[in-house]
């Protein structure tokens, strides 16, 4: 009986201690939404942070997102985790992306090598091909499909200036034609090595967001600069 008790017992003890520990590493998110223009009417799941969220200005179709500060257990020496947000048409260059194209037979983006390739042909003086061939090793292409659109991301790396000060930076586009998500930021200091990227953190937020129908114009009333409402 008191071998069974015992048991029991320290099987509770484990449990608690589990759940202790379990419970201050669970990460809170939350779901915010911003409406970025017609057709740009957005929500995302995001680390719950104080000063954090989606912000955005439906008339310039611009805005961002941030993680502020960052939680605990994202190792980096960066602050916070933000992105400018742009409304764009789903034809602009820039969501098109030469970096990166859509592989139509395996329906994935995938890195562009022969753009690039011609980029460093191209080049003129030795200069330019060795920076060529320097972006081409450190740009990456990952395919983002999200509840409700298919696009990409771009990681690359500063190759030139002061190795403490080099970042990787992030740019993404999500179209769902007409119109498109795009946004840009920073996600690591190199310095810091991969214990300090934050590329999978904010994929996993790029995922996350999802196009809602668009607002009627009289369910948020318009605003003036000063707060009161536009005749």
């Amino acid at each position: 009986m008191m071998k069974y008790g015992l048991a029991a017992l320290l099987t509770c003890i484990c449990l608690s201690t589990f759940a202790d520990v379990d419970k201050s590493k669970v990460l809170v998110q939350q779901r915010v939404q911003a409406n970025y223009g017609v057709g740009c009417n957005i929500a995302a799941i995001v680390p719950q942070s104080t000063d954090g969220g989606l912000g955005s200005d439906p008339e310039t179709g611009m805005g961002g997102l941030a993680v502020n500060p960052l939680p605990k257990n994202w190792k980096s020496r960066l602050d916070s985790l933000g992105f400018n947000l742009y409304c764009k048409s789903s034809e602009d260059p820039d969501v098109l992306n030469t970096l990166g194209y859509l592989d139509a037979k395996n329906e994935r983006w995938i890195k562009n090598e022969r753009f690039m390739q011609k980029r460093l042909i191209e080049s003129t003086s030795e200069y330019a091909k060795g920076y060529f061939r320097e972006i081409i090793k450190v740009t990456k292409i990952y395919d983002v499909k999200t509840p409700n659109a298919h696009g990409w991301a771009e990681t690359t790396e500063a190759i030139t200036g002061d190795e403490r000060g080099r970042r990787r930076t992030m740019s993404f586009c999500l179209p769902r034609p007409p119109k498109a998500i795009c946004g840009g930021g920073v996600v690591g200091m190199l310095i810091d090595g991969p214990k300090g990227d934050l590329t999978q953190h904010a994929l996993k937020v790029i995922k996350s967001i999802e196009f809602l129908p668009d607002v009627a114009p009289d369910v948020v009333p318009a605003t003036t600069s000063n707060g009161g409402l536009r005749q």
